[in-house]
């Protein structure tokens, strides 16, 4: 019997195994789905600080995942594509892009308009600076003892393909600032990142580190996957776990549900707590019928363009990290937040030989608003189940991507960009892209063949550019055809790995709320939802550094009531 149960090592879930944890009187138990990476054995592919290794790993996936980036119910001829959804210690942290980006004031304010109180940009300021420590910047609005070492990269560091874009984004108006987190106004910057000495640290580094991991008061179970909740009435009371082929019972006081926004909800559904109508057609007991459980499914729909490298351009040889900066500007379309979008170039596409003769450049609508849905395929705990992104169901994201391809294509036309580049095409990550960015040997020869076509002359560059490249896709129409290009948009469109919202805060006179301010599931005793799940809309950031704060924001408030002194 534990005080405690985390079901997921996440970002949130590393943070509150160590917050609990450090009452010697409470007990605690964190359970993991994926393997554990104690720190003397991460692998080297974890700490290096090119994500793109980790990020495509099928060792720390949940690789059955599947999810619809255009919504079939829009589009009948949608297919779903891979979602490198995490399943390691860590969480998202572990394989992420390592960008710290904390968001903007108004994200914040929003928030507390779904709360009864406490989640205002103020009230969460605290539990940023708590996580953080920042090895730039001080002051009022960073944190300087927190266990997740903030860092940029300046431009003198940077290489030239990244300077040449940032050169074409000035001469389109944007001016050059240092500091993203501590200011709100549109322009460009140097990318945060949780990153010291050249080496990620993610949750499980920073929060699960040896002394905390010999703890008395905290026991570790990974791989080990939470089928379904334990619910005695309307209290939860533990959980069944499936691990080494057999079924284990773990009981506690509390449970604390951290397994991220597609899985937290999944099994939610799969204890009887969500959609009442959903629950009778999988033949799931109904314990609490809330509607919001798997809806309100947001991200941040992505476009990509890519460029062919000239030499001097690619990035340089003692240099792992392939982003530098990142523009923040608003688009001003109507009933749209300011600071709503990101423009961000990367000097390198890819760990292979072909994505490091590659730049890429990408446009983000970074405050969106379309709405999707986690739905259960099947009772079944070994079902992934079905994720509809929606990421166009809005008009106003769609209207934004075919606006920033506009901006995007003016700038790799720029003369500063065209010195540095050979050619540049549309871009993506479909499953074909995906495939190529999983780490073996055969990827590297295949991409080693592509790169040497494309470096040997201006010839066969223009071959791989027609047959491969931009095949089907008429560049010159897309020039001055919107309607084009937002067909372009529908076909490419593709997910930041930012997915929150699914188990979002709310009063209790809200139809769709799940948790209550202080992150418990109304109705149901004993049980809390504390991940990117809560979210009531999402941020204009990258998750990882929210939902951080958010479990540091709950894990002070749990210890708080324990000991109210």
């Amino acid at each position: 019997m534990y005080d405690y149960l985390i079901i997921g090592a996440g970002s949130a879930g590393s943070i509150l195994a160590h917050r609990l944890s450090s009452d010697p009187s409470i007990t605690v138990a964190l359970i993991e789905a994926g393997p554990d990476l104690p720190p003397e054995k991460t692998p080297e592919i974890i700490w290096d600080s090119h994500a793109g290794l980790a990020y495509f790993d099928p060792r720390f996936h949940w690789n059955q995942l599947r999810v619809y980036n255009v919504s079939p119910q829009l589009d009948p001829n949608s297919k779903p594509s891979r979602y490198e959804q995490a399943r390691v210690v860590g969480g998202g942290s572990s394989i992420n892009g390592q960008f710290a980006v904390r968001g903007l004031v108004s994200d914040y304010d929003e928030w507390s308009d779904y709360a009864v109180q406490g989640w205002s940009y103020a009230d969460l300021l605290p539990f940023f600076k708590k996580t953080e420590r920042d090895l730039d910047f001080g002051g009022s609005e960073h944190g300087d003892a927190g266990k997740i070492p903030v860092r940029r990269i300046f431009q003198h560091e940077w290489g030239h393909y990244s300077r040449a874009i940032l050169k074409a984004a000035i001469r389109e108006g944007f001016n050059f600032y240092e500091d993203l987190n501590g200011t709100d106004y549109d322009g460009c910057f140097p990318m945060p990142m949780t990153n010291q000495y050249g080496r990620r640290v993610s949750s499980s580094t920073a929060y699960l580190d040896a002394a905390t991991r010999r703890r008395t008061n905290l026991e570790i179970f990974t791989d080990s996957y939470v089928s379904k909740l334990l619910i005695e009435g309307r209290r939860a009371i533990g959980v069944e776990i499936l691990g080494s082929q057999k079924l284990t019972v773990l009981h506690s006081s509390e449970v604390i549900i951290s397994a991220g926004a597609l899985h937290s909800p999944a099994l939610l559904m799969r204890s009887g707590i969500g959609p009442g109508e959903h629950l009778n057609s999988h033949d799931i007991s109904i314990v609490a019928d809330l509607p919001g459980v798997g809806s309100n499914l947001m991200e941040h729909p992505s476009i990509s363009l890519a460029a062919h490298l000239k030499g001097d351009a690619r990035m340089p040889v003692h240099q792992r990290r392939h982003s530098s900066f990142v523009t923040r500007f608003s688009s001003k379309v109507d009933d749209c937040a300011n600071g709503d979008m990101f423009l961000m170039p990367m000097n390198s596409a890819g760990w292979h030989p072909l994505g490091k003769s590659l730049g890429t450049l990408l446009g983000i609508v970074n405050k969106s608003y379309s709405r999707g849905t986690v739905r259960l395929r099947s009772q079944d705990a070994s079902v992934e189940p079905l994720v509809d992104l929606n990421m166009l169901g809005d008009q106003r994201d769609l209207t934004r991507l075919v606006e920033v391809f506009q901006l995007m294509t003016r700038i790799m036309r720029s003369s500063d960009v065209q010195k540095v580049t050979t050619m540049w095409f549309p871009a993506g990550y479909n499953d074909e892209v995906r495939s190529l960015m999983i780490p073996n040997v055969s990827n590297w020869l295949k991409t080693a063949a592509a790169r040497t076509l494309l470096d040997a002359s201006s010839v066969s560059r223009r071959a791989m550019h027609r047959f491969k490249f931009s095949r089907g896709i008429d560049l010159k129409r897309m020039e001055q055809d919107l309607d084009y290009i937002a067909d372009w948009v529908k076909s490419t469109v593709w997910p930041g790995w930012h997915v929150c919202g699914t188990c979002r805060i709310g009063k209790g006179n809200d139809k769709y709320a799940v948790v209550d301010e202080k992150c418990k599931v109304h109705g149901i005793q004993g049980l809390r939802v504390i991940d990117a799940s809560v979210m009531p809309t999402i941020p204009s950031a990258n998750t990882n550094l929210p939902t951080m704060a958010i479990a540091e924001k709950i894990s002070s408030s749990i210890l708080h009531d324990q000991d109210p002194r």
